[in-house]
């Protein structure tokens, strides 16, 4: 072995030293434990950095035997560094996986370097771009932990630009674990490049090789996805708790298994004729569950002592004239109390709790937590589950593509205008594409607002937001007006330390310190007191209105706060206590009277359907077939489905309910993939015809989708 220097491999070990130094220097209180500094960290950090440096500054002349070893090396060993490093930043030991979970995690590693170098045909380019990509992954995926506390997932990728509108409202910032990563992926890396490979131009002997070698990789892959490597491994997508699923099976392996869900499947049996059987069944309430004695409608219950009876809603005392229909959902607004008691140093939704006697509400039950906002949507405005849809798709950007009939579609066929508003970016979750397919006749944004007020410098407050639901309901003329509102100041990001927002909030009780949850709970403070502003101009409209309200998923605060109200680790949680936190608070009000009630559950997917039925408004078989069937399947979400007594299920359990499930996928695959199959007489109010109901005719492909 020979030692060479060269001008250029010195600047580039200087450039790389200088680098090192300041980074070190910069950020030298990384390593300060107690105000003490932590030197054998420090000099292990250095010292990884320094013999990197050297390493870059020469060059290695090996016998092309030696040679080719040591590249046979870097491309084996270092996706073992990589399964480490990716482990290290999501808080977890590599060295404690099963030997099994641990070479699927380097199997997947690996794949990203075969396929570099098949692509590029150069080791030191497969070597450097593999290993930076599956470090950028394991510092996504750290940040995402911190802000959410839920892992990264593949969808994750489908909202990149939504994700960079809000990345900026979170403390992105160096901390050691990432340096330390960083140190180690740099080391190996560049002791890896110590190899050469002489690259030739490509031939076609070449493109056979790259080509076969691609194949063998994708092979590999494919066989991956087999029930026989998942059977033998024992692998399950644990789709309730992801955070114990990445911590069983490791984080590159749990993010290639959720791929395997990323298409929807077709449910078995499926048939247009079938879904409208099922529609039609469920119009006459035959969805409901055939026990002797039962009481339809055993979810809901009015405040009143009296039986439970959710019917009460069908009759309700409902003004003659059309209501206008204000639905918000706010962002992030949460009652963290059904988590677990806990005080605080005044009340923080003070006038929420007082408006509950006069209102429709309950506990809604969601999909997502910590974010996925446009999830909560999706079921809200469609009536359909994600339940259905592959684990942590977000429904917006991959299945939204074309016309879809929805709330705003049903009320635009009877005489409504429908608007849509959002004090954020058009862009958001490709809300500027969504809505007009959801049948939205306008969509206004933060830049069509009247000098809009801000919280924590990015966020639009909540009463500036409403002051625009109130100007737009007054310039609305003579139309009945349905207004779908998206909040944005509650958004997560509560570790800011911003000037506009006091300590309204303080945590009591010697619960501990918490300044994340404190900031949420005296951003909530606020929300509470636009709430106020907001239905005290509506009480006093002479023109009926009514205002559904809920929130889209609970914040993401400390973790370790969750857990002291549940009183376990998060990873340990039983199903029970996991569904808590998927709920959030709703209210139906009006300024006329409606018949007051509580829903103890709800799913997000059946509310809209009960907000028109209290409206006293005409719904399409489908949305009838959703109101009948809510009486025996109170709840539906991704985790799992609740039955009337309140039990909780994984849709894995036989039950009474699981037919009902099965029918319920059969006609939402009808519904939003059925294509020209689709039976656009069950979900649209205009095409609703007494007489073609019950006929066994074929669908006319030209009055479908």
């Amino acid at each position: 072995m020979k030692l060479q220097v060269s001008t250029k491999r010195l600047l580039g070990a200087a450039l790389l030293a200088v680098c090192c130094v300041l980074l070190l220097a910069v950020h030298v209180d990384l390593f300060m434990v107690n105000k003490k500094l932590d030197g054998d960290s420090l000099a292990l950090v250095m010292a990884l950095l320094l013999v990197s440096c050297y390493i870059q500054s020469v060059k290695f002349q090996f016998r092309p035997l030696v040679n080719g070893l040591w590249m046979l090396a870097g491309i084996l060993v270092l996706p073992c560094v990589m399964v480490y490093i990716i482990e290290y930043l999501a808080g977890q030991d590599a060295a404690q996986m099963a030997p099994n979970i641990f070479w699927l995690n380097y199997f997947w590693c690996q794949v990203i370097y075969v396929l570099m170098f098949a692509l590029t045909n150069h080791y030191r380019a497969s070597v450097i771009v593999g290993s930076v990509f599956c470090f950028v992954v394991g510092a996504v995926n750290h940040f995402v932990l911190l802000f959410r506390s839920s892992p990264l997932q593949l969808t994750d990728v489908m909202s990149i630009g939504t994700a960079a509108d809000v990345a900026g409202n979170y403390v992105i910032a160096l901390n050691y674990d990432l340096l330390y990563a960083g140190s180690v992926v740099v080391f190996a890396v560049c002791l890896a490049c110590v190899a050469e490979f002489h690259r030739k131009r490509r031939t076609w002997q070449s493109f056979i090789g790259c080509f076969v070698l691609v194949a063998f990789v994708l092979s590999g892959v494919n066989y991956f996805y087999t029930d026989k490597v998942w059977v033998d491994n024992n692998l399950t997508v644990n789709f309730w708790n992801p955070l114990q699923g990445y911590e069983e099976n490791g984080t590159a392996l749990s993010l290639a298994m959720t791929g395997k869900y990323l298409r929807p499947e077709k449910p078995d049996h499926y048939s247009e004729k079938k879904a409208e059987q099922i529609i039609l069944a469920g119009l006459e309430g035959k969805a409901q569950l055939k026990q002797d004695g039962a009481v339809i409608g055993q979810n809901a219950e009015p405040e009143e002592e009296t039986p439970k009876n959710a019917e009460a809603f069908a009759d309700q005392p409902a003004t003659q004239e059309k209501p206008n229909i204000i639905a918000i959902m706010n962002e992030s607004y949460a009652d963290l109390s059904i988590l677990g008691d806990f005080k605080t140093s005044v009340p923080y939704m003070s006038f929420y709790q007082s408006l509950l006697p006069e209102t429709i509400h309950g506990n809604l039950s969601v999909s997502v937590l910590g974010g996925g906002t446009c999830n909560s949507e999706f079921e809200f405005l469609t009536g359909l589950s994600t339940a259905f849809l592959p684990t942590g798709v977000m429904a917006y950007q991959q299945y939204i593509n074309g016309d879809l009939d929805s709330m705003a579609t049903i009320l635009r066929d009877q005489g409504y205008r429908t608007l849509a508003f959002h004090p954020g970016k058009p862009d958001s979750w490709q809300r500027d594409k969504v809505y007009p397919h959801f049948g939205f006749e306008e969509f206004l944004t933060e830049k069509d607002m009247e000098n809009p007020e801000y919280m924590r410098e990015a966020y639009v407050t909540d009463s500036s937001n409403y002051q625009e639901v109130i100007r737009q309901f007054e310039n609305k003329g003579d139309d009945k007006l349905f207004l779908f509102n998206v909040t944005i100041q509650n958004h997560g990001g509560y570790q800011l330390n911003t000037a506009d927002i006091p300590k309204w909030v303080s945590l009591r009780g010697g619960i501990g310190r918490f300044p994340e949850t404190e900031q949420y709970l005296s951003i909530m403070y606020a929300s509470d007191k636009a709430l106020q502003e907001l239905i005290t101009y509506f009480e006093n409209v002479d023109e009926p209105t009514m205002i559904v309200f809920f929130g889209d998923h609970q914040p993401s605060v400390e973790s370790a706060f969750v857990e002291k109200l549940l009183g376990q680790p998060l990873n340990t949680l039983r199903m029970e206590d996991v569904q808590k936190r998927y709920q959030v608070p709703f209210f139906i009000w009006a300024n006329y009277d409606i018949e007051p009630a509580y829903y103890e559950q709800i799913s997000a997917n059946y509310l809209s359907t009960l907000a028109l039925k209290t409206a006293g408004l005409e719904l399409p078989p489908y949305n009838q077939y959703l109101y009948n069937l809510q009486q025996d399947l109170p709840m539906i979400n991704a985790l799992g489905y609740a039955d009337n007594a309140g039990n909780h299920h994984y849709f894995s359990d036989e039950t009474p309910e699981t037919q009902l499930i099965e029918d319920y996928k059969v006609v939402q695959y009808n519904y939003l993939f059925g294509g020209r199959s689709r039976l656009n007489e069950m979900y649209q109010v205009e095409n609703y015809n007494d007489d073609t109901l019950g006929e066994d005719n074929e669908i006319n492909d030209a009055e479908s989708k």
